[in-house]
Order: structure tokens, then sequence, then C-alpha cells
């Protein structure tokens, strides 16, 4: 009995959310529209509907008139009835850069600020999340990016903004606040991002490089629509691809224009081999549109031409940033209320 229980809740649940897709993506519908769109029956989405407008999740808008009988009840998805916040990080130019943002459950920037910190440990975070959360008390989940690489287990490995390193900032803040938390690495984000933002098909894979002054470099990698975050969520960290040179080494190579041509290239002559991306984006303070064109100039002696990617060069990137994070966070959302 109890069984049969769980999967009839697990199926409404599953009714309830195809739903409210339905309705983000219109205007406004009646119960016969999101039957249709759905699948489910008129009966069905008539109980659904009532109960989600009870709770305030879609709201009644003008009834869409007909020749015959009464005018049908229309109604549109509360966008604002949730909201999620997104505090995300990013180490440039010996900068520590914290940002965030409330987002509601359409993707819709309420509110955003950026900020240069000295120091950013867990208790700067953690007062920034209460600080939102007494604001905005219809926030339900939190998306944290940062610069570093985030194990299975959520804990940051490691971090360009070393106070973070070693620290289990989901758990902390799930311990804390009762909300879902989404911790991802930066680049992975942003990658995330630029494949939504450029409507990719399901199948294409792309990666997104940076190159930052004094920093060593990251790639977010997304294969087939995924991010490919490895057997240990090490994917991406090309620092430690064998440049024949040290650590240290590497970050003073690319102070020069040389080295930046010597350890892009053979940066993305190692992702086309491998991943053979259809877009390469490359992000960072220390590439110009010049130095690109050297860049391929080397690629071309190396890769066959009909492999190259297309490969340019955006230096703006905290929209792609942002936008991957809420995304993730919009889903982990989502999939806590099946």
């Amino acid at each position: 009995m109890k069984q049969i229980i769980s999967n009839t809740a697990q199926v409404k649940s599953y009714n309830v959310k195809i739903v409210k897709n339905a309705f983000k993506e219109l205007q406004s519908g009646t119960k016969t529209t999101i039957s249709r769109i759905t699948g489910l029956s008129v009966a069905t989405c008539n109980t659904i509907l009532n109960e989600l407008a009870t709770t305030g999740e879609i709201l009644e808008v003008d009834s869409e008139y007909s020749n015959i009988g009464r005018p049908a009840k229309a109604y549109k998805f509360n966008g604002n009835y949730s909201f999620i916040c997104c505090i995300y990080m990013s180490y440039e130019n010996k900068k520590k850069i914290f940002n965030y943002a409330i987002v509601n459950l359409l993707g819709d920037i309420i509110k955003e600020q950026s900020m240069i910190k000295e120091f950013i440990d867990h208790d700067v975070i953690e007062n920034l999340v209460q600080e939102l959360i007494q604001q905005h008390e219809n926030i339900e989940a939190i998306g944290i990016g940062v610069p570093g690489v985030v194990n299975r287990k959520n804990v940051i490995d490691s971090c360009d903004i070393e106070e973070l390193g070693k620290c289990a900032l989901a758990e902390r803040l799930i311990d804390k606040f009762g909300k879902a938390v989404v911790i991802e690495n930066d680049m992975n984000s942003i990658a995330s991002g630029f494949y939504q933002v450029g409507e990719y098909d399901e199948d294409t894979s792309i990666a997104v490089l940076s190159f930052y002054k004094d920093n060593w470099p990251g790639t977010g990698i997304i294969v087939d629509g995924n991010i490919v975050h490895g057997n240990t969520n090490f994917a991406g960290e090309v620092s430690y691809l064998p440049f024949d040179c040290t650590h240290d080494e590497q970050k003073e190579l690319l102070k020069t224009k040389e080295g930046v041509i010597r350890i892009v290239s053979k940066t993305i002559c190692s992702l086309v081999a491998i991943i053979n991306p259809e877009t390469l984006i490359i992000t960072g303070t220390i590439l110009t549109e010049d130095i690109l064109e050297d860049i391929c100039s080397v690629i071309r002696k190396v890769i066959p031409e009909k492999h190259i990617p297309q490969i340019r060069l955006e230096n703006d990137t905290n929209k792609y940033y942002l936008s991957g994070l809420s995304s993730m966070t919009l889903q982990e959302l989502n999939n806590t209320l099946i």
C-alpha cells in the first residue's frame, strides 16, 4: 500500500511539474490549452490549476472569450512566486570580485550588485545570504560560483580565493538556511551560460577558455549539452597539461606574448584533439585580436583545417556566468519539488 501511495504522489508531482513548465512557455493559458500541450486530461489540468491558483503559483488573468458558453478562466505563471539568490565570485588581476543577483523563476534578474572585496570567506557569504533572505523571504535556493575545484562532496578543494579552499560551503549553507544549494566551478557556469544563450543544438560541444593575468588558465567544457566534470570534478583544469614547465613557470610565461601564444595554442590543440568542439570561446585580459590571430596561425600548422572550431574572443563573461549558474540553481530547485 505504501508503494502505491508513493507512486501516486510521484505521478502527481510530475504532472504538476509539467503543467508549470508549460505555463513558463506561455503568456497565458486555460485548462484546455494546458491539456493540449501536456497531454494530461482536462480534468487533471483543472485540478492542478485550482491548486496552483490557491497557492499563488499561477495568477488568473483576463478570461479567454468564446462564442459558446461561459468564458474560460485563463492563468499565467507567477515568476515572482519564489526567488533564487546567486553569489558568484572571480579572481582577476589580483582582485577578488564578489557578485550577487536575485533571480525569479523565469530567470529574470530582480536585483544585482558587484563589488571588490579584500577578503571572502564562508562567513562573508553566509552573512550576505542571511541579509538577502531577510529582504526576500521567498528565496528558495542558493547558487554559488567559485574560481576553484569543487569535488563530488561539494567541498571546495582549491580556490583562487584562498580563504575558501577546503571549505564545505554547500553543507554549511544547507545546515544554516535549509535551502537547496548548488555550488559550481566558475568556468563550468560560464560555459553553461554560453551554451544556453547561444541556443546550440543538443548534441553540440563547446569549450570556454580563460586566460587572466596572474591566474592559471581554466576551461569549461560542454559535450552533447552536458557539463564535463570528470571522475573527480577535475575536468577543465588545463593548467596541468604537459607544457614542459612548472606551474609557476607557466604563470611567468603567460606574462609574455610568446608565452601566451605557446600556452594558448597548445591548450586549444589539446581540446580540439580530445573533444572536437564546434565553438571555442576565449576570454581573459592577456588576449587581444592580434594575439589570437597569431595563435590561430600556430593551430593551423598542427590541426587539419576541417577540424578547427570557430574560435572567438569574448572579454565580458559576467552575464554568461550568472546565466549558467542561475539556470543550474533553478533546475536544482525544480528537482527538489518533484
